[in-house]
This record gives structure tokens, C-alpha cells and sequence, in this order.
């Protein structure tokens, strides 16, 4: 097992310069996909006086990365001048993956889903509580799987080459394909400031887990975990609870692992989109995985776009960002490929 003292201290932020947007980030990045703002490709917007808004542009639509980086009493005014900038440009605007926004008579929300919490500093109450999370921990360590954190300078190397390898397989299993925006696995940008957490046996890499820190919530996003095929029952849950530990040994306090669409209560019209999309995405498994780890609680996370916008248009918009530009190709893939797993599972029953 590994214990908080056996690991090293956290990274710590790289110096960042005054009124850029990594400034604002660190200043006032409270949604867990604050730190994806800095992700390679993402555009930038300022108002000039030192508020941000990161964003991917479809083409149609400008889609920020989260709430406005500015001072919380700035929020609102942010937004509604990024969304005229927006429309300077031919473009509609919306807010992703969205947790705090404050009442604003120009902005409606649609909820995106629900994200589960943990405080590390309770992970071992959660554990004495779980039966088959210690036991799925102990197989792990049975088999000889060891965990331990990587730094940054070791992503140059080996390790490096063979985290990239793990996560080019993974993907190339993903139905559908890679998927982009807020989705997008990107490992190794700024790596000084996130969390590895590898898991190896013997001397070969077991699996991965890489976290990005939310800065203005003090707490980290679990934003990959991937697994070797090879690798024992019970790596992802061993991954995790080396992760909860090295993280309550800096007191830390606010864990997340992300989104899960369409989950938590919907309006009708959602539960319909849920019901239809289960063939392409599998939302209801998702949710499973993460409830596994017994979260604290499940957050709700919005989607913030201008009242009278259609929210069918929005839900596209955002669709098109995740899927490069071509939802319905994407979902035709996914469900394909997912009827022809189906196939071969039964056919090998």
C-alpha cells in the first residue's frame, strides 16, 4: 500500500506572468475544467482588464471552457461581453461545463450532467465502507502491481513514450474515436503542473493516472485514467487510492474525476436524448465507474447560453466541438462499432 509519506511534495504552479490568461487561470479558475483552458488549441478572449475566456470556435459558435476568469462579481459582465464579441464575429456563444454563474436575466442554463466529489482526507472512511473497492486494492497489490508518483522530467524519457503508447491503444479502442474539446486526452501539457500517478509491474507500465489541478477550489480534477490491457483487476482502483492518499497527505481537500453526461435529474427532453444516445455513448457505465469510489457527493454542471437561444442548437453546438465538426458521423461510427461488439460477445457466448 502506498502511504502520503511515501510520496513526494505536489508540483507546484509554474511563475506565471501578470494579466495572462495562465495568470487568470490560477487566480480564478474554480470549474474543474479551469486548467483545459490552457489546453494546446484552445483561443483566448480578454476584455482588455485582465478577464479571460478561453473557447473553441466550431465555426458557429464560440464555446467557452468553463465560466469567465475574472473576479466573481465580474462574471456576469465578462460574459455578456464575450458573447457580443462573439456575435461581432458571426458566431453564437455558450459556457461548458459550467458550475457557478451567478443569476443573470441575459443567461439561461441546461443542465449538462453531474460529477462526483470526494475529500481525500475522508478516502479512508470511504474505504472502510466499501468491501469490494479493498478487495479490488488488494488484488492489485497481490499481483505485484506497485504505484508510485512520476515527475515531470521522467515524461522525456521512457515512461514518458510508453504513458503515450498506453494512451494511443486506449483510444483506438474508443467508440467512435477520439473525441475533442473538453474530451480530449492530452497528457502532457504543462506537465510541471499536474499530478502522475503511475502504476507499474515489474518494469512494465500498468496504467496511468493524470490529474490537473482547480486552482481557485485548492482541489484536483482526475482527468485520465487508463489501464493496459494486460493489467490486473484492480490497477484503476489502486491508481485511485495511491492518488486520494498522496492527496490527503497534502490536505488536500476536493477531489473530482469530471463529468458524466445526461446524469442526475433532466428535464424530459434530455432523458429522451439519454435514452436514444445510450448505443453511442454509454453514459449509464460511466456513472457505475465513478459511483464505484463512493463519491461525497454528485455536483450539477450547466451549460450557460444567452436566454432565447435554442437549446437544441446549443446541445449541437457543444456536440460539434466534442466531435470535430461532425456529430452525426461520430454517432453513426460509435453505434456501428458498438453493434458489432455486441456481435462478436454474442457469437463467442
Amino acid at each position: 500500500m502506498i502511504l502520503a509519506t511515501d510520496l513526494p511534495a505536489p508540483p507546484l504552479p509554474r511563475a506565471v506572468a501578470p494579466g495572462t490568461l495562465a495568470e487568470a487561470v490560477h487566480r480564478f479558475g474554480r470549474d474543474t475544467v479551469a486548467f483545459q483552458s490552457l489546453a494546446p488549441g484552445m483561443r483566448a478572449w480578454s476584455d482588455g482588464a485582465g478577464a479571460w475566456v478561453a473557447f473553441a470556435d466550431t465555426g458557429r459558435a464560440w464555446l467557452a471552457v468553463g465560466s469567465p476568469l475574472c473576479a466573481p462579481e465580474e462574471t456576469g459582465r465578462v460574459a455578456r461581453a464575450f458573447v457580443l464579441a462573439a456575435r461581432a464575429a458571426g458566431r453564437r456563444a455558450g459556457f461548458c461545463a459550467v458550475e457557478e454563474f451567478p443569476r443573470d436575466t441575459f443567461f439561461e442554463r441546461v443542465p449538462l450532467g453531474r460529477q462526483p466529489v470526494w475529500d481525500p482526507l475522508q478516502w479512508e472512511r470511504v474505504l472502510a465502507g466499501r468491501r469490494s473497492l479493498r478487495e479490488q486494492i488488494r488484488r492489485a497489490r497481490a499481483k505485484g502491481v506497485r504505484a508510485r508518483v512520476a515527475s515531470a522530467h521522467e515524461l522525456g524519457g521512457e515512461l514518458g513514450a510508453s504513458i503515450a503508447a498506453l494512451a494511443t491503444k486506449w483510444l483506438a479502442g474508443r467508440r467512435g474515436g477520439a473525441l475533442g474539446f473538453l474530451l480530449a486526452v492530452d497528457l502532457f501539457y504543462r506537465p510541471s503542473e499536474r499530478l502522475y500517478v503511475v502504476a507499474e509491474r515489474g518494469d512494465r507500465l500498468a496504467g496511468v493516472l493524470v490529474a490537473v489541478p482547480v486552482p481557485g477550489r485548492g482541489g484536483w480534477f482526475f482527468e485520465d485514467i487508463l489501464r493496459a490491457d494486460d493489467a490486473p483487476n484492480g490497477t484503476v482502483e489502486f491508481l485511485v487510492d495511491a492518488a486520494m492518499r498522496r492527496l490527503a497527505g497534502v490536505a488536500c481537500g476536493r477531489v473530482t474525476m469530471g463529468l458524466v453526461p445526461l446524469a442526475g435529474p433532466l428535464p424530459h427532453r434530455l432523458r429522451i436524448l439519454r435514452r436514444l444516445g445510450h448505443n453511442v455513448y454509454d453514459f449509464e457505465g460511466l456513472r457505475a465507474f465513478r459511483a464505484r469510489f463512493a463519491p461525497e457527493a454528485w455536483e450539477p454542471v450547466w451549460f450557460v447560453h444567452p436566454r432565447g437561444t435554442s437549446e437544441i442548437v446549443s446541445l449541437w453546438d457543444v456536440a460539434s466541438a466534442l466531435t470535430g465538426g461532425h456529430p452525426l458521423r461520430f454517432a453513426l461510427r460509435a453505434w456501428t462499432e458498438g453493434k458489432r461488439r455486441r456481435l462478436r460477445r454474442a457469437s463467442a457466448g
